[in-house]
């Protein structure tokens, strides 16, 4: 179960994700292996490793100029998002708790 909150500053955020900082791709890549294990997988007629979660991993990307000296960064955000279940329920002959 998802808890979801409202900060006191009024940003959206569900209880108990943490934000990782990485430095490098490595890092990164480590970060993305690591949730990758965290998520639930069950076998069924379509799939034999079906993601029964949802995963959102949330890059923030900090860049500065390479030329210019002066303080100016640029901040972005991009939410890589997979939704789990995609398939058709009556399609993948799913029981129990594969087919929740």
């Amino acid at each position: 179960t998802m808890n979801i909150v409202e900060t006191d500053q009024g940003t959206t955020m569900v209880k108990g994700l943490a934000v990782r900082t990485a430095h490098n791709e490595e890092e990164a890549l480590n970060l993305l292996f690591e949730g990758e294990t965290n998520r639930a997988i069950a076998a069924h007629s379509l799939n034999q490793s079906s993601s029964r979660s949802h995963c959102i991993f949330t890059i923030y990307i900090e860049s500065r100029s390479r030329t210019e000296t002066s303080a100016q960064f640029t901040l972005s955000k991009l939410n890589l998002v997979d939704l789990a279940g995609s398939e058709r329920l009556k399609k993948t002959n799913s029981e129990g708790a594969t087919q929740k």
